[in-house]
């Protein structure tokens, strides 16, 4: 099936606009970029629009000239981003090196520069395939992408002045210490570009991360003429230079629609590398053939879940899928080496390197959904998490990328997924040195992680809302860890230690509130009160106990009032909203709030509630999200949903059922990782349309009634058909 078809890449493709060129104007969206990336690529070939601000994809729709070209991107992340580097722009004549629209440009700040106007109507955004006319040059730019490399067809006019500029210290979020270019040939350059995190990059360097990006590029003819810039002065011919803000240039006499094609293969470990990368992945010339590739690979990774639908609907559902598959994306070369965070290279045969581990967003949707429809790559993702841990001397990383410890965020996502990993069966690496990090993680061996310390003197944070609820989930993850690696003693600790929530939990109200060290309750502003939660409130906050609802139920005074609270807390939101301060699904926080009903005797209103999420918080489009796409999570909550259930309970095993999307969907297993014992496949399926029809009124796995509102993992791992008879008005299913 070629459901490559259906991506749109331009989805979310809206960031913030900063004020150092367009005034105060607040866009916000999903943040993503779309440009050419095969399946869990390291390159993201990709336009940049701007440099500077909010705008970690490099690209936003509402910007109207684009700067170049970078061959790596991250998607759908705020912090002010990273990566952008080897930044490409052809032109016509002599033009300045630099782009006006990088607020990061060490020198000629604010002046005209290099960029061009482009229109929307002149973009192609496929899966795989990018393509857009610069209007200043009349120039037609088309990128697509390999695994480890970044492939460019630039289609000139008629001139006897055609440069390729390759912008050498661009960096988004920041800019390159230093470069280093060598002409290989009279087609060939390689080099290193330097990126420590005290020249910026991921949260303007408070994400610490420091990395050098080696490349060997080709270019389909010889050049006739070449050079070097440093700050923005043309050195001329240079064969070997390194500098500080510097770039190279190649430049032609072209005819009137002469094609030059540009290939370039990146590492992480080595200029080496890349080269072996480049000759591996990308030996030819045929543009239109590495677009097929691509595009076929993106056919079979989308091939996990096959959904018959309505066009419009399939392409919300794939594009979704699409971002998915995006990160964590591959650290390995196809040599098998990669670089650990000391600077020794590693090289491993038996999994993938994986890097950008966004934990606190995608722990919650993202990995659950992988644990179903691509096992491999969250044991992976463990593995890698594992070597990271074991070369900083620590806990898992909480938002990992290259391997460090970025700071992002709060809690213990890396033990929460190895937990759900193991508890699930996903266990091809060092499950003894998984078991003692988690255990060292949530029992407080790591001094000042997660505010651990704290949790084992007062049995709370101090002050903290967020970061004791966190933390009271995780230790109920590894609990499950310990009991299903028969370290039982270990496991009723933990089971206990999870019940610290209740410590701040207001009697009176029935919320969170936030206590002092001595254990006196703190002043609070009312359910909006922001005070002591991570990018929340109170009311959003409060819910997340995910391991014990039946004793949040309880505090909140029994499932009526539960359920009375849920129903303002929704049905005061606005889904389509890029924030709100009742349930946001911008945010990661309130991502498991509408499966609650399933736990308190009022299924119907989960159904009810899922499917307006569904259809108000995702579009087509470039506003198609209601928030940031969070590294694939915003995406995976809508795939794991339209499939019928939704994971609220890491490590349980439990899928909390809703109304599929489609009629019909069909789940590949993975025989490695799955039982099977029914089926290879796993089909989902309803009795009649499920856009008109949102309530469920029976459902079957494999022909046997489901008495409960939800099915396990090792159920829908076993694979058959799980159907669901569905009915226009609520009908009390297991009411």
């Amino acid at each position: 099936m070629e459901n490559h078809q259906y991506v749109n890449t331009i989805v979310g493709a809206v960031a913030d606009i900063p004020d150092c060129y367009t005034g105060s104007i607040p866009a916000g969206g999903g943040k993503t970029y779309p440009g050419a990336c095969a399946p869990w690529g390291a390159v993201q070939f990709s336009p940049d629009t701007v440099t500077g601000g909010d705008n970690g994809p490099g690209y936003s729709y509402r910007n109207t000239a684009i700067e170049g070209f970078g061959i790596n991107h991250l998607s759908g992340i705020g912090w002010y981003g990273d990566l952008g580097n080897f930044q490409v722009m052809p032109v016509v004549g002599e033009v300045p090196f630099h782009s006006a629209l990088n607020a990061h440009c060490r020198y000629c700040p604010g002046t005209p520069g290099r960029e061009s106007e482009f229109s929307h109507d002149t973009e192609l955004t496929q899966a795989g395939h990018y393509g857009v006319t610069l209007s200043r040059y009349h120039i037609r730019v088309e990128t697509t992408a390999s695994t480890h490399c970044g492939i460019m067809r630039m289609v000139f006019p008629e001139t006897d002045k055609a440069r390729v500029l390759i912008d050498l210290a661009r960096r988004i979020g920041g800019y390159s210490e230093w470069q280093e270019i060598r002409v290989v040939d009279k087609q060939t350059i390689e080099g290193s570009i330097y990126c420590p995190y005290t020249a910026g990059g991921w949260g303007h360097g408070d994400g610490h991360v420091t990395y050098t990006l080696h490349f060997y590029a080709k270019f389909s003819r010889p050049f006739e003429k070449h050079g070097v810039w440093e700050s923005g002065k043309d050195l001329g011919p240079r064969t070997d230079y390194r500098g500080e803000t510097s770039g190279f240039y190649a430049e032609y006499a072209a005819e009137e629609g002469e094609e030059i094609l540009l290939k370039a293969g990146i590492s992480y470990v080595s200029i080496e590398n890349a080269r072996e990368n480049l000759e591996t992945e990308a030996p030819h010339w045929d543009f239109d053939r590495y677009v097929r590739e691509v595009q076929e690979a993106w056919d079979v990774q989308l091939s996990a879940v096959q959904a018959s639908g309505l066009e419009k609907d399939k392409e919300k559902f794939y594009t979704c899928l699409y971002h998915v598959f995006l990160d964590p994306r591959i650290y390995t070369d196809c040599n098998g080496e990669f670089l650990a965070p000391d600077g020794k290279v590693q090289k491993t045969g038996d999994y993938l390197c994986r890097t950008v581990f966004s934990g606190w967003d995608v722990y919650r949707s993202e990995f659950p959904l992988l644990t179903l429809i691509q096992p491999e790559a969250v044991n992976d993702m463990v593995c890698s998490l594992l070597q990271s841990a074991e070369h900083n001397h620590g806990p898992f990383p909480r938002w990992e990328m290259f391997g460090i410890e970025t700071g992002c965020m709060v809690g213990d996502p890396g033990a929460i997924v190895t937990a759900d990993a193991y508890c699930k069966g996903i266990r091809n690496y060092d499950v003894q040195k998984a078991w003692e990090i988690c255990r060292d993680t949530v029992t407080g061996r790591y001094p000042d992680r997660s505010g651990r310390e704290d949790m084992q003197k007062y049995g709370y944070i101090p002050e903290d809302i967020s970061r004791t609820l966190e933390n009271a989930f995780c230790d109920w993850c590894v609990s499950r860890f310990a009991k299903a690696a028969g370290h039982m003693e270990d496991a009723e600790k933990l089971e206990e230690q999870s019940r610290n929530y209740r410590n701040i939990f207001d009697p009176e109200t029935g919320w969170a509130r936030r206590k002092d060290a001595r254990g006196n309750w703190m002043e609070t502003g009312g359910l909006y009160d922001e005070r002591g939660c991570v990018e929340s409130n109170i009311f959003q906050q409060s819910w997340f106990v995910p391991h014990d609802i039946p004793g949040l139920i309880k505090l909140m005074g029994g499932e009526e009032a539960f359920c009375e609270r849920l129903e303002k807390f929704l049905s005061q939101a606005d889904f389509s909203a890029l924030w709100n301060d009742d349930y946001n699904h911008s945010n990661e926080p309130c991502h498991t709030v509408a499966h609650l009903f399933n736990y308190a005797g009022k299924p119907w209103r989960t159904q009810y509630w899922v499917r307006r999420i569904q259809n108000e918080a995702y579009h087509e489009g470039p506003f198609g999200y209601c928030g940031n796409e969070d590294v694939g999570q915003m995406s995976a909550w809508f795939v794991l949903t339209a499939l019928g259930f939704h994971s609220t309970v890491a490590a349980s095993g439990r899928f909390d059922l809703n109304t599929p999307y489609f009629r019909k969907q069909t789940v590949k297993l993975e025989p490695k990782y799955h039982s099977c014992v029914v089926s290879n496949t796993l089909t989902i399926e309803t009795d009649c349309d499920p856009g008109e029809n949102w309530y469920i009124r029976g459902v079957t796995l494999n022909g046997k009634p489901v008495e409960r509102p939800f099915v396990t993992y090792q159920e829908l791992t076993a694979g058959g058909v799980l159907r669901y008879e569905l009915s226009a008005e609520p009908v009390g299913w297991l009411s």
